[in-house]
């Protein structure tokens, strides 16, 4: 693969990322800081922040094609139709024939989303300062025709998202400690790729496998143990402090360039999963997506536990950091199996 390309790519995964990232971060992150205030006081203020908060995810494909589009040197006119067309062709909006109206989903399909903004990058890059004058009238048709290839793809692409939940459903029939171990390795895999955690616990755990959802849920944790203190030794705290905040997805261009990154991933995320079957941690479909962010993973398993906050301590904050910490050290100065600089990012730059 020649370096323009593996750029590019680098530029698509970085966009995807940090659209990812800055629409889901606030809901993630307030979400239950403003359940709780609003429970207390203010209920119409908190809800309204609330709602405010969750309607920005709406934003993560125009996000996406937009800092693609400043990625990649377009113009103004040009990054704002790359972003128009990501959210058109992405699967966040469509038609309820029963309901004779238009519905929307956070974000769409993010494999249709990433497959949208290649397809238009490409052709914004071939059509640009080739309509002149006219080009604010023809560059949004052209946009437009590839938003209705995205169309096209996204069941497609949805089944791939099917498929994957499928074979994930097939470990919630295994024995409890094995299916604990296999979910959060799958959980944090899955946190570092275009596929969306949150989507899939909602798919996974609709019944009461509370476990399962536990162990989803240190699987996400457990990636973000691992990149926070990746990072850090990177000496990118910025980086860090996000992961921990929920910013997990800014370093899948890192995992995609260094995949030996996957072997501290899913060693943590084994070892943290059979830990949370030991400690009876559980959880639901609204927490099995998001780990530690927003507090949202060890609350909701505190609320189904019945007040265990020893377990609660060891499971989230203490076990997934030290076997991460460990797992690191193994792979990359004991094995050599990469570098520090494995870890470091320009995503906040």
């Amino acid at each position: 693969m020649s370096k323009k390309v593996k750029d590019f790519l680098n530029i698509i995964l970085n966009g995807t990322a940090l659209g990812i990232v800055i629409g889901l971060i606030p809901n993630a992150v307030l979400s239950t800081l403003f359940k709780y205030l609003g429970s207390h006081f203010a209920p119409d203020i908190f809800k309204t922040l609330s709602q405010a908060m969750y309607l920005l995810q709406f934003s993560v494909p125009v996000l996406v094609g937009v800092i693609i589009g400043q990625s990649l040197k377009f113009k103004p006119l040009e990054s704002a139709v790359l972003g128009a067309t990501v959210l058109a062709g992405s699967g966040s909006l469509s038609y309820n024939a029963t309901a004779k109206a238009w519905t929307g989903v956070p974000m769409g399909d993010l494999f249709n989303v990433i497959l949208v903004a290649i397809v238009g990058a490409l052709v914004i890059s071939l059509l640009r300062d080739k309509f002149g004058t006219v080009t604010i009238i023809f560059l949004p048709i052209a946009g437009g025709l590839v938003s209705a290839l995205g169309l096209v793809t996204l069941p497609y692409m949805k089944g791939l998202t099917s498929l994957l939940a499928s074979v994930i459903f097939k470990f919630t029939t295994l024995q409890p400690l094995l299916m604990c171990m296999l979910i959060a390795m799958a959980f944090s895999f899955m946190i570092v790729t275009p596929v969306s955690t949150v989507a899939m616990g909602i798919i996974l755990f609709t019944n009461e496998n509370f476990i399962g959802a536990g162990a989803a849920t240190l699987g996400v944790l457990s990636a973000a143990a691992v990149l926070s203190i990746g990072t850090f030794r990177a000496k990118n705290r910025g980086a860090s402090a996000a992961i921990i905040l929920g910013a997990i997805k800014l370093m899948m261009p890192n995992c995609a360039r260094k995949p030996q990154l996957f072997l501290t991933i899913l060693t943590t995320s084994a070892i943290t999963g059979i830990a949370g079957y030991f400690l009876n941690i559980l959880g639901n479909q609204d927490s099995a997506g998001f780990g530690i962010i927003g507090l949202i993973g060890p609350t909701k398993s505190y609320e189904l536990n019945q007040g265990s906050l020893l377990s609660i301590v060891l499971a989230f904050f203490v076990i997934p950091f030290f076997v991460a910490f460990v797992a690191d050290r193994l792979y990359s100065d004991v094995l050599k199996l990469y570098k520090v600089d494995a870890y470091s990012t320009e995503n906040l730059s």
